[in-house]
């Protein structure tokens, strides 16, 4: 519901995909919408466990080291680095595609139960793979390669449901939901392939954007009036325009209040190499920054992504930054073919975006753009402008205003310990420039 809700669209088909609903792991419908409003889905397929892309996916990061259900995007950074044939055979044994979708193999991916205790992968998996890491411990050549087979038979499962999706249900147009969505590159691949003529994810399109579909549902079976303000919003949780400013706690840090153009000011600060952390108007909904809780970069200075990550994120080093690029010029630098505004589909590069911010592009040659509009997001766009002025290239880094293992700023006193116990060189907190 979420997911076709958020579009706005007439009809599309809907697919989700994800760890585990109730019984259901992956789900087919088509969404349709006879009048404004009132979004209305008719389920025609659907996959229960233990045939589970999410499962299989949240196993093989703990079997790498990192937190399941939290930290699968680490691994999916990882898999740009190594080299997928090594465990192509036994991935297409051990997610085997069907003519109904895909399953699980029980010799590779033991079956789910509620205690953690329990390992979800098979000894033969590990004697056919490699030892489970430990958090700590280096990443070994055998580790990449895991992470890039695993990406590669996800990427394969989620283009195979896309051509099924496209087949069962005749729609030109795909909305895409669930935990495996925020898989990026997978959302990419789709996208390239040309299956359907747009495709949407939601903000939140993870167990997050249940609450809102939920909260949806319920409108429209019990009310008359049509829903409001979700298709298209991501800007959706508390803002502090008025917050009073108290630095009592913070006696290193010192705050300015802007009375020019905050806009022109930023973007200034931006050309000049700062790394700016940013909190204005509401919290973004979903799991990514959005340009209201976000550090923001330029991608033109040197070195500028080992300083992030070491010095600001305090995260592993091939991990990417993402781009955010105003929508008028983002066919300049990215080939997607269509705008991306919740920072949740890869896109391939063009020569331009190589030669002028190689520090955005991945070393699997993608980059998981934002495209900012005016109406979308005023002041980032006025910023992205204005940086364009300054250095002829409308692209900036954005990543999440925290540091790793910590949620987004939420709260003005959340981003003030990020300005304080970080690399971060200043906070533009709702137009006062804060400075340690």
């Amino acid at each position: 519901m979420y997911a076709f809700a958020a579009s706005g669209w007439e009809s599309a088909a809907v697919l989700v995909v994800d760890s585990l609903g109730e019984a259901q792991t992956t789900t087919l419908a088509i969404g349709r919408q006879p009048e404004p409003g009132r979004p209305v889905l008719h389920p025609l397929h659907a996959l229960t466990d233990p045939a589970s892309l999410g499962y299989a996916y949240g196993a093989v990061t703990e079997h790498l080291g990192w937190r399941r259900g939290d930290e699968e995007g680490t691994v999916m950074a990882l898999a740009a680095l190594g080299d997928p044939a090594r465990f192509r055979t036994l991935f297409a044994h051990a997610i085997p595609i069907t003519e109904s979708g895909f399953a699980l193999n029980p010799d590779y991916f033991a079956p789910r139960v509620l205690s953690s205790s329990y390992t979800r992968l098979t000894p033969r998996f590990t004697a056919e793979t490699c030892p489970r890491r430990a958090p700590d411990a280096p990443i070994a050549e055998a580790h990449r390669d895991l992470a890039a087979a695993l990406q590669e038979r996800t990427e394969q499962v989620m283009l195979y449901l896309a051509c099924l999706a496209r087949t069962r249900t005749g729609m030109k147009r795909l909305c895409l939901g669930g935990g495996v969505a925020t898989n990026c590159v997978s959302v990419g691949k789709i996208i390239e392939s040309g299956l359907f003529a747009e495709v949407f994810l939601p903000p939140a399109p993870g167990d997050a954007g249940t609450a809102i579909g939920a909260a949806a549902a319920v409108h429209l079976a019990g009310s008359a009036s049509p829903l409001a303000g979700i298709a298209g919003a991501c800007y959706l949780g508390p803002a502090f325009p008025d917050h009073p400013l108290d630095l009592a706690a913070w006696q290193g840090l010192t705050a300015h209040q802007l009375c020019g153009d905050a806009a022109e000011f930023l973007a200034e600060q931006l050309a000049d190499g700062q790394i700016v952390g940013l909190f204005q108007g509401r919290v973004e909904a979903g799991p990514r920054a959005l340009g209201n809780r976000s550090i923001l970069a330029s991608p033109l200075w040197a070195g500028v992504v080992a300083r992030l990550n070491d010095t600001v994120k305090f995260r592993e080093p091939f991990r990417p930054f993402a781009p955010m690029v105003t929508a008028e010029r983002a066919a300049d630098y990215f080939t997607l073919g269509q705008e991306a505004p919740f920072m949740s589909m890869a896109s391939g590069v063009t020569e331009l975006a190589r030669e002028q911010i190689p520090a955005v592009v991945h070393a699997n040659d993608t980059a998981r753009v934002q495209t900012v509009t005016k109406d979308g997001n005023p002041f980032m766009h006025a910023v992205l402008t204005a940086f364009a002025r300054h250095t002829g290239v409308p692209v900036l880094i954005n990543t999440s205003l925290n540091v790793k293992g910590r949620p987004i700023c939420g709260t003005p006193a959340m981003a003030l310990d990020c300005l304080a116990n970080s690399g971060l060189d200043a906070l533009l907190l709702e137009g006062r420039w804060i400075t340690s």
